[in-house]
């Protein structure tokens, strides 16, 4: 399998003498370019790729630890590291916090977040005109992040991105399915197709890529979100994305 072309996608229609006025040969011609096109489903993730959600889950964080009463000393200056990874491995990465406390936080962080965090975000330049484009092109999209799904599908049913995607998966809101190679495995059961490398994840951390390689998916890492060069360049993803303008040049071909 292989990306198409325009000019291989022109010459199928030429020879084919497809017209869009002849809706049986225009079909037939749309699925000579499904057949052609190396990835047929894109499995994104939210925070870093698609949203800067980095205000909310930022003043989530602060709210959660506060009201733990962890000692100012032991905030860390730079919380980007905590945005990625489910949440209370993150509050264990970052914060140092035990199994025990980590599960408090967790519950603390949430009463902020789902009155006012999930709120704040704001979608990366060039996003909207990227997925219109690539599900014009044919592609089936779905969101796949580590957040709590009661939250994801609330933030993309209020959003503008909605009619993109086929699909929103997270993870339970006790932590089950939070691991990125499971929700991949999820998403697909839930789309009732089988994991190949046709199905490309495109993530911003390490934990994006490596689920994608546990899962027998392909990777493309973006370099616009919250993980650093290294940590997409260690991960020997497939494709790397510099900007959102890049993703539609990337993918198709």
């Amino acid at each position: 399998m292989f990306a198409a072309s325009e000019t291989q996608i022109l010459n199928i229609k030429y020879e084919a003498g497809i017209e869009e006025h002849e809706p049986a040969a225009f079909n037939y011609f749309c699925r000579l370019i499904y057949f052609f096109m190396k990835y047929t489903d894109l499995f994104f993730d939210l925070d870093g790729t698609l949203t800067n959600s980095k205000p909310g889950i930022f003043n989530s964080a602060l709210y959660a630890v506060q009201k733990l009463g962890l000692s100012p000393e032991k905030i860390p200056s730079d919380l980007t590291p905590f945005i990625g990874p489910p949440l209370r491995e993150s509050f264990k990465l970052v914060f140092g916090l035990n199994a025990e406390q980590s599960e408090l936080a967790t519950i603390y962080y949430r009463e902020f977040y789902g009155n006012e965090g999930m709120h704040q975000y704001t979608i990366y330049k060039g996003i909207p005109e990227a997925l219109k484009e690539l599900s014009d092109l044919g592609y089936r999209m779905s969101i796949v992040t580590s957040k709590a799904e009661i939250y994801a599908v609330e933030i993309i049913r209020n959003s503008p991105l909605n009619s993109y995607f086929s699909m929103v998966s997270g993870c339970e809101l006790n932590g089950e399915r939070s691991e990125k190679s499971l929700l991949i495995t999820y998403n697909a059961e839930r789309l009732g197709i089988t994991l190949s490398n046709n199905i490309l994840m495109i993530g911003d951390r390490y934990h994006d890529l490596r689920g994608a390689r546990q899962a027998g998916i392909s990777a493309a890492g973006v370099l616009y979100g919250f993980g650093s060069f290294d940590e997409i360049e260690n991960e020997k993803p497939d494709l790397v994305i510099n900007e959102p303008t890049d993703l539609v040049r990337l993918i198709h071909g």
